[in-house]
């Protein structure tokens, strides 16, 4: 699906029966979320310079759902990036509907959003996700703290609110250059 199908499918699932019960608080701070990214960040110009110099057709799969937390900082701030790569197309794939995520867990989950970079004969390339490094770390020692959910999520939004997209950015931007160039 393409990302207006994307928010068609989040606005519906607002709605209620598509997602647990639940969830729907998620759904919502997760669209304000993902709304205040996508108006307002910007590549950086040497991500937009070193995205110029791929030469060739590449085509991005990200895995992901509205529920998702790491989903609503990240997706924007990836489908931002990958408008500055020329010959980028992108797919977006709910991980509850699809089957590709059972190919791409992280650490035997399902982590989201995952990030697949394919060539034109549908090769993987790289592929990212669930969070940025120093994210994962921040989530992993939390867990190991013994940290419940609430006080985990809380860290986790508070560093994506004071990083504002820098280091998925250089992530991004160290794979186009170690594998698209």
């Amino acid at each position: 699906m393409n990302l207006t199908q994307y928010v068609e499918h989040w606005k519906n699932s607002l709605g209620g029966g598509i997602y647990p019960e639940n969830y729907a608080s998620y759904l919502s701070l997760n669209e304000t979320r993902f709304n205040r990214i996508w108006k307002l960040f910007r590549p950086s110009t040497s991500f937009i310079e070193v995205a110029n110099k791929v030469s060739h057709k590449t085509h991005w799969i990200i895995i992901t759902e509205p529920w998702c937390g790491d989903a609503a900082q990240n997706l924007p701030i990836l489908l931002k990036l990958i408008e500055a790569v020329p010959n980028a197309t992108y797919t977006l794939e709910l991980r509850d509907q699809g089957t590709l995520i059972e190919q791409y867990l992280t650490n035997g989950g399902k982590g989201i959003p995952k990030l697949i970079v394919r060539n034109e004969r549908h090769e993987d390339l790289f592929t990212w996700g669930p969070r940025p490094e120093a994210a994962q770390a921040l989530y992993v020692a939390k867990k190991e703290e013994g940290q419940g959910m609430e006080v985990l999520h809380q860290a986790l939004h508070h560093w994506y609110a004071k990083d504002k997209g820098t280091h998925l950015t250089s992530e991004i931007q160290e794979n186009i250059t170690k594998y698209l160039l």
